[in-house]
């Protein structure tokens, strides 16, 4: 959800170079991301910023996702502006700080970042354009990758039950009858079931309720790999959590599960796709009050403008 800030920026000072500080955990997704000149990793760096910050003679830092260590060693290698939010302890430090509190999440989380991007005094546009892609020789090696398993170039429709706790999650129970309804209303679809290999501990329960008639890729997939796998795909059901933004970056169908409090709420972390379903409690978070009636009908909408 940083990622629309990178066209805001290119299109305010178009000879800038964009440099992306992230976690290695996000690994190779954006290989080759237009308007990315450098990717850093943190693990990589974490021994000594300042060293880092002094290194590659960065004019700004943008603190997108604030950290302190960062924000004391961008501050002390002398970075000429640093940019970030007003109302943290170390904001200080900031010598452009952005008036915002996320935690009512009256917006959504990519507003908020394109917001940091006002101390330019420039207009802000909050039209969101992504540019995921990988070519024909990635999908190649990809598609030999799944060929024992299944045919990526099917019908098919992901179930990613985990989110590894990042809101509150519809039942797994759920998940699981949507799985039944699908196998026998959409059965020209396959079924595909992911997520990391710590949450084996659920997607075993796809497993043990539907043998044969799902395809797990449990732990088998890196992050570029999955971003394949669900542009192919027909439908994304997803909780909160990050695939579900790739999913929505990709424009793809999508039913997302989400409670209603704040910051958790959709309003803040919808996908980004003007094809997603989004469902929530009526009232609060009791994810359990979502009827299987809801999401069949979700499922039903989405996948009779696709299936055929």
């Amino acid at each position: 959800l940083t990622l629309p800030m990178i066209p805001e920026i290119k299109r305010h000072i178009p000879d800038s170079k964009i440099s992306l500080f992230i976690s290695n955990k996000l690994g190779n997704l954006l290989n080759d991301y237009i308007g990315i000149d450098n990717i850093f990793y943190y693990e990589d760096e974490a021994g000594d910023l300042i060293r880092f910050f002094k290194l590659n003679n960065f004019d700004t830092i943008i603190n997108v996702f604030p950290r302190k260590d960062i924000a004391v060693a961008a501050f002390r290698a002398g970075v000429k502006t640093r940019v970030g939010t007003a109302y943290r302890f170390y904001s200080f430090l900031f010598n452009k700080r952005i008036k915002e509190h996320r935690k009512y999440a009256v917006k959504h989380e990519s507003e908020y970042n394109l917001n940091l991007l006002s101390y330019l005094n420039k207009d802000i546009s909050y039209g969101k354009s992504f540019h995921l892609s990988y070519s024909e020789t990635e999908f190649s090696l990809f598609k030999s990758k799944l060929n024992i398993l299944f045919d990526i170039d099917s019908k098919y429709i992901i179930i990613h039950p985990g989110s590894k706790g990042s809101a509150v999650d519809l039942p797994v129970n759920k998940l699981i009858e949507l799985t039944e309804f699908i196998l026998s209303k959409y059965s020209d679809c396959n079924l595909v079931v992911t997520g990391i290999k710590q949450e084996r501990d659920i997607t075993s329960l796809f497993n043990y309720k539907f043998g044969n008639k799902i395809i797990d890729l449990t732990g088998i997939l890196d992050l570029r790999e999955m971003m394949i796998l669900i542009d192919k795909s027909e439908l994304f059901v997803s909780n909160s959590t990050g695939p579900i933004h790739i999913a929505g970056a990709l424009n793809k169908k999508i039913i997302g599960f989400y409670p209603n409090s704040a910051p958790m709420n959709a309003t803040r972390w919808r996908p980004l796709s003007n094809q997603a379903i989004i469902i929530s409690p009526e009232v609060g978070d009791d994810m359990t009050t979502i009827t299987n009636k809801q999401i069949e009908l979700a499922a039903d909408e989405l996948l009779n403008r696709c299936i055929v």
